[in-house]
């Protein structure tokens, strides 16, 4: 066992009952509480991978204030997805601070800095990491947001907990079906690791697991719903992963952190998690 499996070990033997207290001992405050601390760990993350000049500290606090202020208004207002539109609100606002701040970026100086080289390549920068983090903001912040409304529907806390297994378990086993069995890259271009065999080992892990889950716990539902539900999500968990290996190699780094031991960051280790929550969180609604 090499120190990296190691390390990953044991912050899972740390972290797995503090999570397992947030989502299913804590109700709908835990899961808020864990939905904001996710988001903030992701989006402080992206902001130091995206943000290059010279205002990106201000830029890092106003995202994670606004940020903050969406899970807030999520919490209050717990209605899942109209909540989520609510969240439109903060980003206006953060859009209107990229605008007004174009004089500052550009020295105050004016049309005729606007059209010097020097200003047009400004003003271009700033307006790319708007785009960026247009895109974070998503990620990192709507995306957990959709937490709160899983865990308000009927079963929440048993449906959240099955998306977390249909993750992680999914992770784990491909994992090591991808290190014993891998041959066949899945997408070398952007995840050079990642192979079709470690794919198809973890949706086997995660039917296995979250299946025997969903068998204790949500006994009534149907097992063709629970098997759509199980390769939809491993799927999308999929789909997250490689997004988040494409950000990390656009910003040329090798993790999005270090805070979780042998896990990376916390894009490292939710990456699939918020990819998966949009698809739980739908098909509940409209198919369940």
């Amino acid at each position: 066992m090499n120190d990296n499996l190691k390390k990953r070990i044991l912050t899972a033997l740390v972290g797995v009952p503090v999570i397992l207290w947030l989502l299913l001992g804590l109700g709908v405050g835990g899961v808020a509480f864990f939905a904001w601390v996710v988001s903030m760990g992701m989006l402080y993350e992206f902001c130091r991978m995206f943000l290059g000049l010279a205002d990106a500290r201000e830029k890092t606090f106003l995202m994670l204030l606004v940020g903050t202020i969406a899970h807030a208004l999520n919490y209050v207002i717990p209605v899942g997805l109209p909540a989520v539109v609510l969240a439109l609100v903060p980003f206006v606002l953060f859009f209107l601070y990229f605008l007004f701040t174009v004089p500052r970026v550009l020295g105050y100086g004016g049309r005729e800095a606007l059209n010097s080289q020097e200003g047009t390549e400004a003003l271009g920068a700033h307006v790319r990491e708007l785009m960026a983090l247009g895109f974070g903001w998503v990620y990192c912040v709507w995306f957990p947001l959709l937490m709160v409304g899983v865990r308000s529907m009927i079963e929440g806390k048993h449906w959240l907990m099955f998306t977390m297994i249909v993750i992680w378990s999914g992770d784990t086993f491909a994992y090591f079906a991808g290190r014993f069995f891998g041959k066949r890259k899945l997408f070398e271009m952007v995840s050079p690791k990642k192979t079709w065999e470690g794919a198809w080992g973890g949706i086997l892990g995660a039917c296995v697991l979250a299946g025997t889950y969903a068998w204790w716990f949500l006994p009534y539902e149907s097992p063709w719903f629970l098997g759509v539900m199980i390769l939809t999500l491993s799927a999308a968990g999929i789909v997250g992963d490689l997004a988040e290996s494409l950000l990390k190699r656009a910003s040329k780094e090798k993790d999005s952190g270090s805070i979780l031991p042998g896990h990376g960051g916390f894009m490292d280790r939710f990456d699939g998690v918020v990819f998966a929550l949009p698809v739980t969180y739908l098909m509940l609604r409209y198919l369940s």
